[in-house]
């Protein structure tokens, strides 16, 4: 009868996980619920002008020859940034996750941390020269009041990806 019970637990514990799992009761990943990590390295995105200038083609009022350059432009620059985008990619990909709240993250971590801040750098710093060439490049293209507007756009775009990045204040 002892046999008996013990597959009765087992069958009614292996019955209730799916509910459970739905309910809620485990985590994404096994991870419990409500436990928040401590973040890892966030990349950030650089402000690509020529893929805003593409996007508003019409509010800058771009013409067809103009818009055929700043293609080319693109293309370009985007087969140049090409390997420092993998670099970056890679970067948020394995240091994406922190450690839990409850516990430290250990020496070896931090210094990796660190060492991917200063290559996030340097990284970063080689794509905003690239970019900024190529956006000196497509402004030349453009007579002033596209130009005027132009700089408006990328202003805006730089202003909301400052405050995307800026953490949620608590409340």
């Amino acid at each position: 009868m002892t046999s008996a019970l013990r597959t009765a637990f087992l069958c009614s514990i292996v019955a209730a996980t799916p509910a459970l799992a739905q309910a809620g009761g485990f985590g994404r990943g096994g991870r419990v619920p409500g436990v928040t990590r401590e973040k890892g390295l966030e990349v950030p995105r650089p402000v690509n002008m020529l893929n805003l200038l593409i996007a508003h083609r019409q509010d800058v009022a771009l013409s067809d020859s103009q818009f055929k350059q700043i293609i080319v432009l693109k293309r370009s620059l985007d087969s140049v940034n090409a390997p420092q985008m993998r670099r970056l990619d890679s970067l948020d990909r394995l240091f994406r996750g922190g450690t839990p709240i409850f516990s430290s993250p250990s020496p070896t971590r931090r210094d990796s941390i660190a060492e991917a801040r200063v290559v996030m750098h340097q990284v970063l710093a080689i794509v905003d020269d690239n970019n900024a060439a190529a956006r000196d490049q497509a402004y030349a293209l453009l007579d002033e009041p596209q130009r005027a507007k132009a700089k408006t756009i990328q202003s805006q775009a730089e202003k909301a990806l400052a405050e995307s990045e800026r953490p949620a204040s608590k409340p």
